[in-house]
């Protein structure tokens, strides 16, 4: 073939960098939306065989992992990442991360226990930054697609919770306590329920037409999760989180919510006793309970009782605490079947003690200052962000929420949504959007 002939046939196609970088960006979507789905299924079905895949959340971990590499291919660096963090953030991070290692490593009664769970906690730590940083500059325009993706991912979680439960409603010796499908506990479900109405509502609120009513239905089935979970808790912090997103709604669009939340619930409450195989599943159980109890430890099904404990520990060693994974074995209120004391507080301060906590507070003190700036222009994205963080928190002081990896998970994403949309301090434009120009001049 002649050269004049070689040039008048097409270049062969190339990949360019645009369309190469969004790979990184698709398979974060997708490991993020599996996650929970494949943690029900796994859970599930090495629940005898495996069953360190549940406690430790496996799945949950190797897909922060995951996203994280793809983060590195899509151009993260650590070093500048930390490099960019606030000054006081920069401090927490130090003391905390020192505080961790010294309470698992050095403090820690049992180090075999504290040592997965330490690593667990640095890949939390090192999937947030990943997730900030990149929001910050190549994933800025896609905020809002990882939240749909969670939200995605947890209605999967619950038709796979669904399927099978299905299939174990005829074996006898299926434990309807512990469940085992991405939970050790049915209390649990209600992490993801209360996460699921959160973002559901959140991300619709100023929406109309079909997108607001899907909203409702993503909404309504949150509710289901946390009512079936029959946890007290979970019901009020789903509740608490639509009320968290209605105060940051405009004002012209809380009545339209409060009607789409109402119809929501109106659905999900008598759809709860379609699935009720044991009593302390279901509405009749949030009921009876929140109705119940002859003293204060009795209503609290017995966390007054293991708080105080709990306290007893932190002050036998209060500035580094016992490590992780080690309250089963230590707190005798927790009957050798509990791994966290029901409250955050508590548990970051039994865990690390007032040095760890101190660090992690520092830590997160610099994003909180500039969550205050964001109140005043914040879109649907940061009020799915920070409805679902608020549910989070709340259910968090009675429960796990902060204990378990999924929740974790998604309490961390939340944070790194909300940080990367505040504005900068010196309400400059930022370098990944375009600066809007002066409409007076010319």
């Amino acid at each position: 073939m002649s050269l004049v002939l070689a040039a008048d046939c097409p270049a062969p196609a190339a990949t360019t960098p645009a369309s190469a970088a969004k790979w990184p960006l698709v398979g974060a979507l997708v490991v993020l939306g599996l996650a929970a789905p494949v943690f029900a299924l796994a859970g599930w079905l090495a629940l005898t065989s495996h069953p360190a895949i549940l406690f430790y959340a496996t799945p949950i971990v190797a897909a922060e992992l995951a996203i994280v590499a793809l983060a590195i291919a899509a151009g993260f660096d650590l070093r500048a990442a930390i490099a960019r963090l606030a000054p006081a953030t920069r401090v927490g991070v130090a003391v905390w991360l020192v505080a961790v290692a010294l309470a698992d490593l050095v403090f820690a009664a049992d180090r075999a226990l504290a040592l997965p769970l330490m690593l667990t906690t640095a890949i939390h730590a090192v999937f947030g930054l990943a997730l900030w940083a990149m929001f910050e500059t190549a994933w800025a325009r896609h905020r809002r697609w990882f939240l749909y993706s969670a939200g995605a991912g947890t209605i999967l979680y619950g038709v796979v919770f669904i399927a099978i439960v299905a299939n174990e409603l005829g074996n006898p010796g299926f434990n309807w306590i512990g469940v085992g499908v991405g939970i050790t506990n049915i209390r649990q479900l209600g992490f993801y329920g209360v996460a699921l109405v959160a973002m559901a509502f959140g991300l619709s609120a100023t929406m109309r037409s079909w997108p607001a009513l899907c909203g409702a239905a993503g909404g309504a089935f949150g509710f289901w999760l946390a009512i079936v979970s029959g946890s007290r808790v979970a019901f009020a912090a789903a509740l608490a989180s639509v009320l968290v997103v209605g105060v940051l709604t405009p004002a012209n669009a809380r009545f339209r919510l409060a009607g789409l939340a109402a119809a929501a619930l109106a659905v999900a409450i008598p759809a709860s006793y379609l699935l009720v195989p044991h009593e302390a599943w279901g509405f009749d159980r949030i009921i009876s309970r929140g109705l119940s109890g002859d003293s204060i430890d009795q209503y609290s099904s017995g966390r007054t009782a293991i708080w105080r404990e709990t306290w007893a520990a932190i002050v036998d060693r209060p500035l580094f605490g016992h490590g992780e994974g080690q309250f089963r074995s230590q707190i005798a209120a927790a009957g050798g079947g509990l791994n966290h004391p029901h409250n955050a507080v508590l548990q970051f301060l039994y865990q690390w003690g007032i040095v760890g906590t101190a660090g992690l507070a520092l830590m997160l003190s610099a994003g909180g200052l500039r969550l205050r700036r964001l109140t005043g222009h914040a879109s649907g994205t940061d009020f799915a962000a920070f409805g679902t963080l608020a549910g989070l928190l709340a259910i968090a002081m009675f429960e796990g929420a902060l204990y378990h990896a999924y929740p974790v998970m998604i309490a961390v994403l939340c944070l790194a949504v909300l940080n990367a949309s505040a504005p900068p301090r010196d309400g400059m434009t930022r370098k990944t959007e375009p600066a809007r120009r002066d409409r007076r001049q010319p």
